[in-house]
């Protein structure tokens, strides 16, 4: 147990959340994302995720359809396809639709997409997803609860879990004062973007703990969901659900 307490939750805006920095900004901040995913365990957590879910699916020649949602630059979509272009799941290819609802991320999905016939850049909003009910085998979702209350994120657990046949992982931060330290030097040892030298600390202050990632799924009414803690901070919510036929 850590001697050093958590902080209290933080519910100041971050500057991505705007439509106001320019369009340099936001790509520059975005590969920032991505590169923290890469390495410091985001993609990981999701790949390692989607090995204890994937085979549960039966046997089938489809692809294995995934919903992406509050995408951002679409770097974690990436990386499945990049998973399952190499053999992954057993050769099974993917199928993956990418949403968003800022007009300057989708604009950055699609470019630094293209080429992944796999993927599918959509506008969705994440609180009244636009597709039915177990549309997709599995949905997720990074980095992107630490930016709602709670009440919007069990919200969000609702229809992960409605679109979903075979379950959903959330993917995000836990709130720690040592993290919080170590992303705001991270982030000047590495000349990140001034979008992210702001907001990376303040996404982890606007993170949740396990206990509060554990009572959100509660509040959602969920059953089957793990709440794991991962390497550098992470948390991931797994839900293993019995399949269900789409509508």
């Amino acid at each position: 147990m850590s001697l050093i307490p958590v902080p209290p939750r933080q519910e100041r805006p971050e500057l991505i959340d705007s439509v106001e920095p320019s369009d340099p900004d936001f790509a520059a901040s975005f590969g920032d994302i991505a590169r923290v995913n890469r390495f410091l365990g985001g993609t990981r957590a999701v790949l390692a995720g989607l090995d204890t879910l994937v085979p549960a699916l039966p046997p089938a020649p489809r692809p294995i359809r995934l919903l992406d949602l509050a995408t951002g630059s679409a770097d974690i979509p990436r990386a499945i396809v990049r998973e399952a272009r190499r053999g992954r799941w057993g050769g099974r290819p993917v199928q993956i639709v990418a949403s968003d609802n800022h007009p300057k991320v989708l604009a950055i999905a699609r470019r630094l997409s293209e080429g992944f016939r796999e993927i599918s850049i959509e506008e969705a909003d994440v609180f009244a997803v636009p597709y039915g009910d177990a549309a997709f085998d599995f949905t997720l979702c990074s980095l992107a609860f630490h930016h709602w209350g709670p009440s919007r994120c069990v919200q969000v657990l609702r229809e992960m879990d409605r679109v979903a046949s075979a379950g959903f992982l959330v993917n995000d931060l836990r709130r720690d004062a040592i993290a919080c330290g170590l992303i705001w030097a991270l982030t000047r040892v590495i000349g990140a973007n001034r979008l992210t030298r702001h907001d990376a600390p303040l996404s982890v202050l606007r993170a949740y703990t396990v206990a509060e990632y554990e009572q959100m799924v509660r509040e959602a009414g969920i059953s089957g969901c793990e709440v794991r803690r991962f390497p550098m901070y992470r948390v991931l919510i797994v839900r293993r659900a019995e399949m269900r036929e789409s509508t």
